[in-house]
């Protein structure tokens, strides 16, 4: 296996650092490589080797590919997606070189979200009502069939990017200009339609969650069900989480997930599920995502749980998964919890000289002369909080770990005065 190696896509990316750890022990002895634009990304030097590229222009990386094996006679044992801008990357290696992973198609049924809901709602699984549209007069048509409130969203983002909520008539216009705006600004990185966008019946709920799936062939099995902090609307901005959830052990929900899963056509990885549960205990699913959850989520089940999800991601796409046991016992309460300094230009950070034992790491991503911005999306956070108490259990109304990011936050950042 000396000419073989495991391609991760996605594996330089913050908050996913412990994918390595999980990929060295499924490895078996191979190389594991990344791919980054260029040498100044740090977290490259922890792998064996790195590929030149683009990981989310899956031509260029497929081109990457060939070039490394043109250079060193290596090719890919696998290339495993970690996030949605990795999956159809890896799906066109995994094609080109006959590897195992999820198809082309099934990428499509998860990337695309009008294509998921309907595929979904075929399957008969509980999803909101859902329109597809690409212009403000096809979206206002959708309204008036669906009725306020909705969320509006692109087909093929991730990381809360252009999702909005819309409670009156007067914000529909603004709102799609907005969610627009936000997708042109990525100025095309993400490699996605920029025309294609979804309307959604609103679902009032009392929490959001998340199911991390295992899945190898006909085998899929929900691992771990996650409690979701969102901010303040009209965004959806992920401010924290927390494993185990208070429903960790609604069979319903870990049914749903497993069935969705199966409905999509996935059938290697880690798979990321996402619902909302109503005040009357009804599910209704936002989305599937055909690799691991992000903003370190894994890491928190590895802590509870004492399993890597990225071990068994990438032990199923070389085909050497092993069912998981009936029982996974939790080991202690772990979360995460962003931070999000004031709004203004930052002119000094400070961080703090210790830490209690509960806090396992804090990232602090801001730097002097940084603009800190409304919190909108992922990329207006500020670092974040991970915590792990031992034996304790999940509750409701836990935001402990939120309230703690905002302590830290309220010192860590000096703001320049007007």
């Amino acid at each position: 296996m000396e000419n073989k190696y495991i391609l991760i896509l996605g594996g330089e990316f913050a908050l996913r650092e412990r994918v390595l750890a999980g990929a060295l022990r499924a490895s078996g002895g191979m190389r594991v490589l990344t791919m980054a634009k260029n040498r100044t990304t740090p977290t490259i030097k922890f792998f064996d080797d790195y590929l030149p590229g683009d990981v989310a222009d899956e031509h260029a990386v497929l081109e990457a590919v060939k070039a490394w094996e043109r250079k060193t006679g290596a090719t890919p044992a696998a290339a495993i997606p970690m996030n949605d801008f990795t999956v159809r990357a890896a799906s066109l290696v995994t094609e080109h070189y006959g590897l195992s992973g999820n198809s082309r198609e099934t990428i499509h049924n998860c990337r695309d979200k009008f294509v998921m809901k309907q595929l979904l709602q075929d399957a008969g699984l509980p999803v909101p009502r859902f329109a597809a549209f690409s212009t403000l007069e096809e979206l206002k048509s959708h309204i008036k069939e669906i009725g306020l409130p909705v969320v509006i969203k692109p087909r093929e983002m991730a990381g809360s990017l252009g999702v909005l909520k819309i409670t009156r008539e007067e914000e529909i216009e603004p709102g799609f200009a907005r969610s627009v705006a936000d997708v042109i600004s990525l100025n095309g990185e993400s490699h996605a339609p920029e025309d294609l966008f979804q309307v959604e019946e609103y679902i009032a709920a009392t929490q959001e969650v998340s199911v991390e799936v295992i899945n190898q062939g006909d085998y899929h099995r929900a691992i771990a069900v996650t409690d979701k902090y969102l901010g303040e609307e009209p965004h959806f901005v992920e401010i924290g989480h927390s494993v185990p959830s208070v429903h960790s052990d609604n069979a319903q929900l870990r049914d749903i997930a497993e069935r969705a899963c199966h409905a999509l056509g996935i059938h290697h990885g880690v798979a990321h599920f996402e619902a909302r549960i109503t005040l009357t205990g009804e599910i209704k699913i936002i989305e599937v995502g055909a690799r691991t959850g992000g903003d370190t989520i894994m890491d928190l089940v590895e802590r509870s749980y004492g399993i890597n999800p990225y071990e068994l991601h990438v032990r199923s796409h070389l085909n050497a998964l092993k069912p998981l046991p009936e029982t996974l016992t939790s080991r202690g309460l772990s979360a995460v919890a962003f931070i999000k300094s004031p709004v203004g230009v930052i002119e000094k950070v400070t961080l703090p000289a210790t830490l209690p034992e509960h806090i396992v790491n804090m990232q602090v991503t801001a730097k002097p002369l940084d603009v800190s911005k409304k919190l909108e999306s992922w990329k207006t956070r500020e670092g974040s909080v991970e915590f792990f108490w031992a034996d304790r259990k999940p509750k409701e109304g836990f935001r402990e770990h939120l309230h703690t990011a905002d302590e830290y936050a309220a010192s860590l950042f000096t703001l320049r005065k007007a």
